[in-house]
């Protein structure tokens, strides 16, 4: 591998300097031009020189130092870091302190190229834009003849036949600016910033610069550059009018313009936030309309490309001028002010932190004195907390996610707000939905909405409540135009543990109306503390029966909004004994007790529930907490040791344990029944021991009518008994009986077990197979048995299929049946004394039948041998053909015939499809046309002919056959019932495991 050459003519390079001004010296210094140069170090040849100090590669930075034996990492300070945020005013021409030129020997600095410089602090002057011979832009295009011209020399050319301007750049006039000029003030800061550690925040604060310029140009005037001299004031008098449209936004800016933006947008975007706020709140309210959020003069992609703080300041700043929706929205009013995002997780996820109606301790700092329903501010108050940094400008669109019933009041809401008086109610409301973004709840109302039921409390558990707490519960209601208590407690409960809107007409308890209204809130009035202490309780064991482990009721904390100018007081700050004693002791309604402590009725309503209320002593017999006292304490006295004892084992009656007590029969009976105490109508039945049951009927197998006779009762009062027992019932009807329950002694051959056991007539069965397999055949044996020989059928497949196997070959003419090896094993075991002695104690006289002697199987053997005549075939019912008796063979014919139903054929073809031998065929083709299946033709004189072999006969005439309709009939009917009958016909379970092998 070759080693890099180093270049022997080398200079070096100055602090700050560029990395084009190096280049160029270095071209001098080896006596080439510019581009030549460039082409011998391997550079592209741009005609742009700022592409110098912004498009060289790192790769070729490294080349570079190389080549001049610069350290490693060097012209990394000579280049604009990549990202660098020129924005639209990208430089194309460089800036110039001539003063600096001329003492660094024409060398150029690098921050010269930056859209921010535009001042030299060294010598206290503008930077030259433009040269003082041409008045072009310098350094705009590569320097071509650096050879020809001294450096610091202005290059510029109209086209490639002109001679260069040839101007001396460091002879240029100074451009002085007066010692703690503001805009040397304000090139100190863009100096500090780019050399800022922090790179992200110097980047946002140079981006910020580009995106705020447009508006500042239009926003200050001359007015405010009083002081600067008049040398910057006319500059900014030439300043671009419009910068809305790309072409506009890329006009080259004077270096005074560019101080200006500087001076006035620095206070805008560093230092105090308070005193930027309050800078730009001026700026802003000289063009801004009302309603506005984005700046006047400031496009919506400037508007974007502002950092986040930025967006803040101008946010904050022009609060004031925006709608309420927007100041909602974007936060405006605090200092989270932000533009609402999309897809923001914490802004959609808000909803799941939000009740229906705004928390009660809220609604008492926000709702305004007067000119507002409570109800209405609350829901309305807590579907405005979905606002803040929602991106989605329709308010009914976000609102609806929680309160799709109530009324399109936002705005007037909002306003009402605003104009009692109280201008922080939107603080207030931002700073509620900051603190549920980034704290969250510890309620997920959501999910409470969905899960909790609409009634979480009974009546059932509403009285007994109402009673343990020593209140009344209300008398059941029946007419429609009242509403009981208990329905009221579910309404309270229900919108304590989710927030819920009753008005809400989603919900199954709804308020109906404002009378319903106005007895739901008389009712909340009178809870008594243990009332209300008793629904909280209740509440906490809904909540863990869900599976929910939450607090109970939460709102946020209060200390955000100290100090704000709300309508209403602290929750807190209100007179618990003042209300307690016009509302409780002297019966005085609400609102009373509101104007007299200055306060709302919200507040009344929200110190009522925190007034200790003690329940009203009742003292009638007759009333329903006397009758559920009564209930209390014959609960601890009937226990179940009680009437177990006196009795179960006592044998007393109700009766008289409710006189010995002093309690209503009722109540006994009531409490026996909970209990699980058989209560007996009449006498008491007759004891059945439940270990001598279970025997009987589990280990024994008796049945129950079998029991029943030996207990002297009903069959069906053993089985009950069983039932209560919890002692699973056999099936009723033949899987109950003896015979079918029986287990045979395990001496006994297997088979005659497997044949008898769980079955009925088994013994049958086996005693008709012993004595057929005596005989030829099925037949004879049947004649014998006095028997069907179909029932025999149907027995011997039951028994070869109980078995698993077959048990005898079935005859054919001449050829006996005869048992196979299984059967013969089966026949051995049924041999057996034992055997015989069960099977006649099984069967009866009629059923049992000796075995046949010589002269019956004589007979027997002598029938099965002699051929009987066939019977005669009985004709079809619809189809008009003979019938004849169909073979095998004439099966194969007819399938084939019916494969070729629509076309003529003669012998020797349906012989070589079918395998049929001729002579056969012939015969069974005369059978079938002269039964009217088909019908025939002889071969005409042409085709006969046709066949005929040159120099000899034509041979025999063929003869055509068809087949008629009434025989595709015929044939179809035969091949339907023959596979039919062999699809459901049965095989022993040895031929047909043959079948399938």
């Amino acid at each position: 591998m070759s080693e890099t050459r180093v270049l022997p003519l080398r200079v070096g390079i100055l602090p700050g300097e560029g990395l084009d001004s190096w280049l160029e010296a270095l071209a001098r210094r080896n006596g080439l031009t510019f581009p030549g140069f460039l082409s011998v170090l391997g550079l592209p040849r741009d005609y742009m020189t700022r592409r110098l100090v912004t498009g060289i590669a790192s790769a070729q930075l490294r080349m570079l130092e190389a080549r001049t034996g610069l350290p490693a990492g060097r012209l990394d300070q000579a280049v604009v870091r990549p990202g660098f945020p020129f924005g639209p005013q990208r430089q194309r021409r460089c800036r110039f302190c001539p003063q600096c030129l001329a003492e660094q020997g024409g060398r150029w600095t690098l921050s010269w190229w930056m859209p921010w410089t535009f001042a030299c602090r060294r010598h206290g002057t503008l930077l030259h834009d433009e040269c003082p011979g041409c008045g072009e832009g310098v350094r705009v295009r590569l320097p071509s003849r650096t050879h020809l011209t001294p450096p610091a020399t202005c290059t510029w050319r109209p086209d490639g036949h002109s001679p260069v301007c040839g101007a001396d750049l460091t002879g240029a006039g100074p451009l002085p600016l007066a010692p703690g000029h503001p805009l040397l003030a304000a090139q100190r800061w863009v100096d500090g910033q780019s050399g800022h550690s922090d790179a992200a925040r110097a980047h946002a604060m140079l981006s910020d610069l580009h995106a705020c310029t447009a508006w500042v140009m239009r926003t200050v005037t001359e007015a405010d550059l009083a002081g600067m001299g008049p040398l910057v004031i006319r500059a900014w008098g030439r300043r671009p009018r419009d910068l809305r449209s790309p072409a506009q936004r890329v006009q080259h800016l004077e270096a005074a313009v560019r101080g200006v933006i500087v001076h006035a947008a620095r206070p805008l975007l560093d230092g105090d936030e308070a005193a930027g706020i309050a800078a730009l709140r001026s700026l802003r309210h000289r063009q801004d309309t009302k309603g506005k959020v984005i700046p006047k003069a400031m496009t919506a992609a400037q508007w974007t490309a502002l950092s986040a703080p930025a967006r803040r300041r101008f946010l904050r700043a022009g609060d004031q001028q925006m709608g309420a929706i927007d100041r909602l929205r974007y936060l405006s009013p605090t200092p989270q002010a932000q533009t609402p995002r999309r897809g923001d997780a914490r802004v959609t996820d808000r909803v799941r932190h939000l009740p229906q109606l705004l928390w009660p301790g809220w609604t008492v700092r926000l709702f305004p004195q007067q000119g507002m329903q409570e109800n209405l501010f609350r829901g309305i108050a807590s579907a405005l907390l979905l606002m803040p940094g929602e991106a989605v400008r329709s308010a009914r669109q976000i609102t609806d996610r929680l309160h799709p019933h109530l009324p399109n009041a936002i705005t007037v809401t909002l306003q009402r707000s605003l104009q009692s008086g109280h201008p922080d109610v939107l603080t207030a409301l931002c700073a509620l939905a900051v603190h549920l973004d980034e704290h969250g709840s510890p309620i997920d109302y959501e999910r409470r909405r969905t899960a909790v039921p609409p009634a979480p409390l009974t009546e059932d558990t509403w009285r007994q409540m109402c009673f343990a707490t020593g209140c009344q519960p209300g008398e059941r209601v029946n007419a429609k135009s009242q509403t009981p208590r208990y329905v009221h407690a579910q309404r309270y409960l229900y919108q304590l543990l989710t927030g819920a809107d009753l008005h809400d007409p989603r919900y199954p308890l709804s308020l109906k109306n404002n009378t319903d209204r106005g007895r739901y809130l008389a009712f909340t009035f009178s809870l008594t503390t243990p009332q209300r202490e008793a629904l909280h309780d209740h509440g906490r064991t809904v909540l863990d029966g869900l599976g929910i482990d939450e607090p109970l009721t939460w709102e946020p904390p209060h200390a955000f909004a100290d100090g704000l100018d709300l309508p209403g007081r602290h929750p807190d700050d209100i007179d618990l004994d003042a209300v307690h004693r016009i509302v409780i002791t002297e019966q005085r309604a609400p609102g009373e007790a509101a104007r007299e402590l200055d306060t709302t009725l919200a507040h009344i309503r929200f110190a009522l529930e925190h007034v200790t209320t003690e329940p009203q002593v009742w003292t009638g017999k007759a009333s329903p907490l006397a009758a559920w006292r009564l209930r209390e304490r014959a609960s601890r006295i009937f226990t179940p040791e009680f009437l177990h004892r006196e009795y179960t084992e006592g044998g007393k009656t109700l009766t008289q344990i409710a006189r010995a007590t002093g309690f209503p029969r009722y109540l006994l009976v009531e409490h026996a029944q909970a209990h699980g105490i058989t209560i007996y109508r009449t006498r008491r039945p007759t004891p059945i021991d439940e270990g001598w049951l279970r025997e009987q009927y589990l280990t024994r197998k008796r049945s129950t009518g079998d029991i029943a006779r030996e207990v002297g009762v009903e069959d069906e009062t053993i089985r009950r008994r069983l039932q209560q027992l919890d002692v699973p019932l056999r099936p009723q009807g033949v899987h109950s009986r003896t015979v079918m329950l029986a287990q045979l002694d395990t001496n006994l051959p297997r088979d005659v077990r497997t044949a008898v056991e769980g079955t009925l007539h088994g013994w049958h069965r086996l005693h008709r197979f012993q004595i057929t397999m005596a005989f030829p055949s099925l037949e004879t044996a049947a004649h014998y048995l006095k028997a069907e020989q179909s029932a025999l059928v149907t027995q011997f497949q039951r028994l070869e299929r109980d078995l698993d196997a077959a048990l005898f070959h079935r005859s054919v003419f001449n050829k006996p049946q005869r048992p196979t090896a299984r059967g013969q094993s089966l026949l051995r075991g049924l041999a057996h004394e034992p055997v015989q002695e069960l099977m006649r104690s099984a069967l009866t006289s009629s059923q049992l039948f000796a075995m046949p002697d010589e002269h019956a199987l004589a007979q027997a053997m002598q029938n099965f041998s002699t051929r009987r005549p066939p019977s005669p075939l009985r004709p079809y019912d619809d189809i008009p053909v003979a019938r004849i008796r169909v073979r095998a063979e004439t099966l194969t014919l007819l399938r084939d015939l019916l494969d070729h139903a629509d076309t003529e054929f003669f012998g020797h073809q349906v012989s070589a499809r079918t395998g049929i031998r001729q002579s056969s065929l012939s015969t069974r083709l005369r059978q079938l046309e002269q039964a009217d299946w088909l019908t025939s033709r002889t071969e005409d004189d042409a085709s006969w002919l046709s066949r005929a072999t040159p120099g000899r006969g034509a041979g025999r005439r063929r003869t055509y056959y068809t087949l008629t309709p009434e025989g595709r009939q015929a044939a179809a009917h035969e091949l339907h019932t023959r596979n039919a009958r062999a699809a459901t016909m049965p095989l022993p379970p040895a031929e047909a495991a043959r079948d399938i092998s």
